[in-house]
């Protein structure tokens, strides 16, 4: 399974040409985004449509829905007890590095599940992961 990031979800929606023609060797029943990522998109979102002008309400309106629409169109892979675990180990590993929360999430889970994270955000990961589990649609061609 592979596991989108944020950033590879606005890509998507940007229509990315290289993400794209990934996207063509692979069905997107393999592909999956992680529950924090919804969050993360939907309140980006929800952020905008609360503190929107009265002018800015019709676009902010829109732009929450759309980023439904987006979400629903993809698997969600829910956040379990073994992610859980896999997160508490990761946590201890890394003590006093800053790291985003969201980001811990996505590893753990991704550990957890043996997936693959789809990210253009390698550095973030990349003591967190195995190199075998990070791929980068966005800079990287299809092989």
């Amino acid at each position: 399974m592979f596991l989108w990031d944020s950033n590879i979800l606005r890509y998507f929606q940007a229509g990315h040409p290289t993400l794209q023609q990934h996207l063509q060797q692979v069905s997107m029943d393999e592909i999956s985004l992680p529950t924090v990522v919804a969050a993360e998109a939907l309140r980006g979102r929800s952020e905008f449509l609360l503190k929107a002008t009265p002018e800015q309400l019709p676009l902010a309106s829109q732009q929450l829905i759309e980023t439904i629409e987006l979400i629903h169109s993809f698997a969600i892979l829910p956040f379990d007890e073994k992610a859980s675990n896999v997160l508490n180990q990761l946590i201890k590993k890394i003590k006093k590095k800053k790291k985003r929360h969201a980001d811990l999430v996505i590893a753990a889970m991704t550990l957890a599940g043996k997936h693959i994270l789809v990210t253009r955000n390698q550095p973030d990961f990349i003591d967190l992961l195995q190199k075998h589990q990070l791929v980068n649609w966005i800079d990287d061609g299809p092989v």
